[in-house]
């Protein structure tokens, strides 16, 4: 799995990525980008020409500014997107 964060510069080291890739070392075939601009983003989710799922999941820019620590937000989040809550 691959995660990468496409954020603004002031919350970049609040959105976590190694945190998130470190909880889904099992997991194959899937890459998560999560969002956090000032701009927003959307939600979406698709397969790539070489097979890849690519989950895009929105963070909401106010939360995370305003929060110390995102990452069981991000967690819950992807977890979510992946099916694995009950």
């Amino acid at each position: 799995m691959v995660v990468v964060k496409v954020v603004d510069q002031d919350v970049s080291d609040k959105v976590d990525t190694k945190y998130i890739a470190d909880q889904f070392t099992n997991v194959q075939n899937i890459d998560i980008i999560y969002i956090c601009t000032r701009e927003g983003g959307e939600e979406d989710d698709w397969v790539d020409e070489d097979g890849i799922r690519q989950i895009v999941i929105h963070l909401s820019y106010k939360e995370v500014k305003r929060s110390r620590d995102i990452r069981l937000l991000m967690l819950t989040k992807a977890k979510e997107r992946l099916g694995l809550v009950a």
